[in-house]
Protein backbone atom coordinates (compact mmCIF):
# COMPACT_ATOMS: atom_id res chain seq x y z
CA UNK A 1 0.00 0.00 0.00
CA UNK A 2 1.00 3.69 -0.28
CA UNK A 3 2.82 4.91 2.98
CA UNK A 4 0.02 5.28 5.92
CA UNK A 5 -0.94 9.08 6.68
CA UNK A 6 1.06 10.12 9.88
CA UNK A 7 2.14 13.40 12.04
CA UNK A 8 4.37 13.61 14.51
CA UNK A 9 1.95 14.53 17.05
CA UNK A 10 -0.77 11.74 16.52
CA UNK A 11 -3.16 12.99 19.45
CA UNK A 12 -3.64 16.30 17.54
CA UNK A 13 -5.25 14.71 14.75
CA UNK A 14 -8.70 13.75 16.94
CA UNK A 15 -8.39 17.09 18.03
CA UNK A 16 -8.14 18.78 14.66
CA UNK A 17 -11.33 16.85 13.22
CA UNK A 18 -13.87 17.55 16.38
CA UNK A 19 -12.07 20.99 16.31
CA UNK A 20 -13.72 21.52 11.95
CA UNK A 21 -17.10 20.25 13.20
CA UNK A 22 -17.74 23.33 15.14
CA UNK A 23 -16.18 25.69 12.80
CA UNK A 24 -17.17 27.34 8.73
CA UNK A 25 -15.78 25.50 5.50
CA UNK A 26 -13.19 27.11 4.85
CA UNK A 27 -12.26 27.63 0.91
CA UNK A 28 -8.72 26.58 1.40
CA UNK A 29 -7.28 24.15 4.15
CA UNK A 30 -3.18 24.97 3.75
CA UNK A 31 -0.70 25.27 6.73
CA UNK A 32 -1.35 29.19 6.91
CA UNK A 33 -5.01 27.91 7.72
CA UNK A 34 -3.93 25.64 10.45
CA UNK A 35 -2.82 28.37 13.43
CA UNK A 36 -6.07 30.54 12.40
CA UNK A 37 -7.72 27.39 14.25
CA UNK A 38 -5.55 26.57 17.03
CA UNK A 39 -2.65 24.49 15.24
CA UNK A 40 0.65 26.69 14.97
CA UNK A 41 3.31 23.74 15.81
CA UNK A 42 5.26 23.24 11.99
CA UNK A 43 4.18 19.80 13.09
CA UNK A 44 1.04 20.39 12.93
CA UNK A 45 1.47 20.74 8.78
CA UNK A 46 0.47 17.08 8.52
CA UNK A 47 -2.99 17.54 9.54
CA UNK A 48 -3.08 18.93 5.95
CA UNK A 49 -1.69 15.45 4.49
CA UNK A 50 -3.66 13.08 6.54
CA UNK A 51 -6.95 15.50 5.80
CA UNK A 52 -6.05 14.79 2.11
CA UNK A 53 -5.50 11.03 2.88
CA UNK A 54 -8.53 10.48 3.97
CA UNK A 55 -10.44 12.28 1.31
CA UNK A 56 -11.58 15.71 3.21
CA UNK A 57 -9.82 17.90 1.32
CA UNK A 58 -8.74 17.73 -2.21
CA UNK A 59 -5.52 18.25 -3.85
CA UNK A 60 -5.65 21.84 -4.31
CA UNK A 61 -6.77 21.96 -0.57
CA UNK A 62 -10.53 22.64 -1.41
CA UNK A 63 -12.83 20.89 1.14
CA UNK A 64 -14.88 17.91 -0.25
CA UNK A 65 -18.20 16.80 0.52
CA UNK A 66 -16.60 14.47 3.55
CA UNK A 67 -15.57 17.40 5.19
CA UNK A 68 -18.92 18.90 5.41
CA UNK A 69 -20.76 16.00 6.41
CA UNK A 70 -18.34 15.25 9.14
CA UNK A 71 -19.76 18.40 10.35
CA UNK A 72 -23.04 16.71 10.84
CA UNK A 73 -22.37 15.19 14.07
CA UNK A 74 -24.71 12.42 13.22
CA UNK A 75 -23.21 11.51 10.29
CA UNK A 76 -19.77 12.05 11.60
CA UNK A 77 -19.03 8.78 12.98
CA UNK A 78 -19.92 6.79 10.05
CA UNK A 79 -18.15 9.43 7.66
CA UNK A 80 -14.83 8.71 9.22
CA UNK A 81 -15.02 4.85 9.63
CA UNK A 82 -15.81 5.43 5.51
CA UNK A 83 -13.20 7.58 5.01
CA UNK A 84 -10.38 5.24 6.89
CA UNK A 85 -11.73 1.77 5.28
CA UNK A 86 -11.36 3.31 1.74
CA UNK A 87 -8.11 5.09 2.77
CA UNK A 88 -6.37 1.92 4.37
CA UNK A 89 -8.04 -0.37 2.36
CA UNK A 90 -4.97 -2.90 1.69
CA UNK A 91 -4.77 -2.88 5.82
CA UNK A 92 -8.38 -4.19 5.87
CA UNK A 93 -8.12 -6.65 3.11
CA UNK A 94 -5.31 -7.97 5.50
CA UNK A 95 -7.25 -7.45 8.69
CA UNK A 96 -11.08 -7.15 8.36
CA UNK A 97 -11.02 -6.12 11.92
CA UNK A 98 -7.65 -3.87 12.17
CA UNK A 99 -9.54 -0.82 14.13
CA UNK A 100 -9.25 -3.70 17.06
CA UNK A 101 -5.56 -5.15 16.31
CA UNK A 102 -2.80 -4.22 18.73
CA UNK A 103 -0.07 -1.73 18.13
CA UNK A 104 2.45 -4.29 17.92
CA UNK A 105 0.35 -6.29 15.14
CA UNK A 106 -0.01 -2.58 12.96
CA UNK A 107 3.22 -1.52 14.11
CA UNK A 108 4.35 -4.67 11.82
CA UNK A 109 2.42 -4.25 8.50
CA UNK A 110 3.03 -0.35 8.53
CA UNK A 111 6.71 -0.80 9.08
CA UNK A 112 6.93 -3.90 6.02
CA UNK A 113 3.93 -2.52 3.64
CA UNK A 114 5.67 0.88 3.55
CA UNK A 115 9.33 0.60 3.93
CA UNK A 116 9.53 3.00 6.45
CA UNK A 117 11.58 2.93 10.23
CA UNK A 118 10.41 1.61 13.44
CA UNK A 119 9.74 4.80 14.94
CA UNK A 120 7.54 6.46 11.74
CA UNK A 121 5.45 2.99 12.02
CA UNK A 122 4.88 3.60 15.84
CA UNK A 123 3.20 7.05 14.76
CA UNK A 124 1.20 5.79 11.96
CA UNK A 125 -0.40 3.13 14.21
CA UNK A 126 -1.06 6.16 16.81
CA UNK A 127 -2.63 8.24 13.80
CA UNK A 128 -4.58 5.50 12.75
CA UNK A 129 -6.05 4.83 16.64
CA UNK A 130 -7.06 8.14 16.40
CA UNK A 131 -8.69 8.48 13.72
CA UNK A 132 -10.67 4.95 15.10
CA UNK A 133 -11.68 7.22 17.73
CA UNK A 134 -13.77 9.50 15.74
CA UNK A 135 -14.87 5.95 13.64
CA UNK A 136 -18.13 4.36 13.85
CA UNK A 137 -17.68 0.71 12.64
CA UNK A 138 -21.24 -0.60 13.62
CA UNK A 139 -22.89 1.50 11.06
CA UNK A 140 -20.51 0.52 8.42
CA UNK A 141 -20.60 -3.40 9.96
CA UNK A 142 -24.50 -2.99 9.10
CA UNK A 143 -25.04 -1.35 5.92
CA UNK A 144 -22.45 -3.90 4.07
CA UNK A 145 -24.82 -7.09 5.38
CA UNK A 146 -27.93 -5.06 4.33
CA UNK A 147 -28.98 -6.29 0.89
CA UNK A 148 -32.02 -5.38 -1.42
CA UNK A 149 -34.27 -8.03 -1.48
CA UNK A 150 -35.32 -9.25 -4.63
CA UNK A 151 -38.78 -10.38 -5.81
CA UNK A 152 -38.93 -14.50 -7.70
CA UNK A 153 -38.63 -12.60 -11.11
CA UNK A 154 -35.45 -10.57 -9.98
CA UNK A 155 -37.12 -7.26 -9.52
CA UNK A 156 -36.51 -4.82 -6.74
CA UNK A 157 -39.24 -5.17 -3.64
CA UNK A 158 -39.01 -2.50 -0.64
CA UNK A 159 -36.68 -2.74 1.61
CA UNK A 160 -36.22 -3.28 4.94
CA UNK A 161 -35.57 -0.88 7.44
CA UNK A 162 -32.21 -1.26 9.73
CA UNK A 163 -33.72 -2.34 12.99
CA UNK A 164 -36.63 -4.64 11.31
CA UNK A 165 -34.54 -7.06 9.81
CA UNK A 166 -36.02 -10.46 9.71
CA UNK A 167 -34.51 -12.35 12.20
CA UNK A 168 -33.85 -16.67 12.34
CA UNK A 169 -34.79 -18.40 15.44
CA UNK A 170 -33.60 -22.19 16.00
CA UNK A 171 -34.86 -23.94 18.92
CA UNK A 172 -33.33 -26.48 19.73
CA UNK A 173 -35.72 -29.29 21.96
CA UNK A 174 -33.84 -31.96 24.15
CA UNK A 175 -36.32 -34.73 26.03
CA UNK A 176 -34.84 -36.89 28.86
CA UNK A 177 -37.16 -39.98 28.15
CA UNK A 178 -37.87 -42.49 30.84
CA UNK A 179 -36.43 -46.26 30.40
CA UNK A 180 -38.86 -48.35 29.57
CA UNK A 181 -39.79 -50.80 27.29
CA UNK A 182 -43.35 -49.87 26.73
CA UNK A 183 -43.15 -48.41 23.55
CA UNK A 184 -46.51 -46.70 23.82
CA UNK A 185 -44.88 -44.39 26.25
CA UNK A 186 -42.58 -43.39 23.34
CA UNK A 187 -45.56 -43.11 20.56
CA UNK A 188 -47.08 -40.86 23.36
CA UNK A 189 -44.58 -38.50 23.32
CA UNK A 190 -43.83 -37.95 19.91
CA UNK A 191 -47.40 -37.77 19.05
CA UNK A 192 -47.85 -34.91 21.46
CA UNK A 193 -44.34 -33.03 19.95
CA UNK A 194 -45.90 -33.45 16.74
CA UNK A 195 -49.56 -31.80 17.58
CA UNK A 196 -48.00 -29.01 19.78
CA UNK A 197 -44.99 -28.25 17.23
CA UNK A 198 -46.59 -28.95 13.63
CA UNK A 199 -49.98 -27.83 14.15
Amino acid sequence: MAKAPYTPIPKNVKRFFETIQSLGIPPKVSNAYLPTIGFSSANDRYLVGVSKSLGFVDSGGKPTAKWSDFKDKNKAPKVMADAIKTTYADLYSTYPDAEQKGDDTLQNYFASTSGVADNVARLMVRTFKNLCELAGFEAVAVEEHVTTPTGPAGEKVSEIPLGMKPITLNINIQLQLPATEDVTIYEALFSALKKNLFP
